[in-house]
């Protein structure tokens, strides 16, 4: 029997955007997830090398030298955590571009007609540096903030002593509280619209933020969901590396003879890594339905096309 294809522009309210998620990952499981392995994988299994890396060096190297922790930033040191960040910045953008332009070519074929990876790959390359410039200029902007936010608390804190410390302490938890759910949907959701739309990220940010007005609270709850039940799974697994992490802190390994359980505590790392990356994808499905749903409730041109093929 022939799976009915899920619509996108269409409202939806909150048990909608989550089930029309599964039911779309359930529909398109292999190539969906093939496509974030064969195309982001690469670079995500190079970035959780090098953090497992990174911290197992960073251990054995500060139980060596117990008595000078200077000694463990080398340049070997510095030049994985340069590795780490490219390669998760590339992960980052990629994952972006996978799971949006597989969006777009669903919704563009006729029903039951399959995906390939080849297409989607295709698709991402040839929008790969807009998205790049689009995330650069995004990342660099939100540098600049986090900057200037954190000048202001240092002067209200150097004024106001404790007193400005506990009313920065508080006034960060509240904005934490409130708008890093919604952020967690507005970021994905305008880089939907950069990949869809081919625009750039301000005129996409613009246009998510006026379609959220009114529907802010049923995002905070929608993303809280999501954010509570990914951040449970990515626990799961990351936990082997966590357990093992702390099992060396707390007993102090030493690093001779340790090469297996440093190897071994990378891979777990790896994995981690890897799966986190591939269940944060469900998570921008999740955004680019909800924006969906706004856009429609805002323009309302699914619901005229649906008349006019009624007609």
């Amino acid at each position: 029997m022939q799976q009915q294809k899920i619509e996108f522009r269409k409202e939806r309210d909150f048990g909608s955007v989550l089930g029309d998620s599964l039911k779309f990952l359930k529909q398109n499981f292999k190539s969906f997830f093939a496509s974030i392995i064969l195309i982001v994988g690469p670079f995500i299994l190079i970035m959780g090398f090098g953090y497992g890396y990174m911290q197992t060096a960073m251990m054995d190297t500060s139980y060596a030298n117990a008595g000078n922790p200077g000694s463990v930033f080398n340049a070997q040191y510095f030049m994985s955590i340069g590795i780490t960040v490219f390669c998760g910045l590339l992960a980052n953008i990629l994952l972006s571009a996978v799971v949006y332009n597989y969006m777009i070519i669903y919704n563009e074929k006729p029903v039951g007609e399959s995906i390939t990876v080849s297409e989607v790959g295709k698709k991402v390359w040839a929008g790969f540096g807009a998205l790049t410039i689009s995330s650069l200029t995004f990342i660099f902007c939100i540098a600049i903030a986090i900057a200037a936010i954190a000048i202001i608390c240092i002067g209200i804190i150097s004024i106001m002593g404790t007193l400005g410390g506990v009313l920065v302490f508080l006034a960060i938890f509240t904005l934490f509280v409130i708008y890093i759910p919604v952020v967690s949907y507005f970021i994905p959701a305008a880089f939907f619209v950069v990949v869809r739309d081919g625009v750039f990220i301000f005129p996409a940010m613009g246009k998510v933020r006026n379609y959220l007005k009114g529907n802010f609270w049923w995002t905070w709850l929608i993303m809280i969901v999501t954010l509570i039940s990914l951040g449970i799974l990515q626990g799961l697994f990351n936990l082997p590396a966590t357990i093992m992490l702390m099992v060396r802190m707390f007993s102090k390994l030493q690093p001779t003879g340790e090469s297996d359980n440093n190897i071994l505590l990378i891979a777990f790392y790896t994995f981690g890594m890897f799966f986190t990356y591939c269940t944060t994808s469900i998570s921008h499905l999740i955004a680019a339905l909800n924006f969906m749903s706004h856009e429609e409730k805002h323009n309302g041109e699914g619901l005229m096309s649906r008349i006019e093929e009624i007609a």
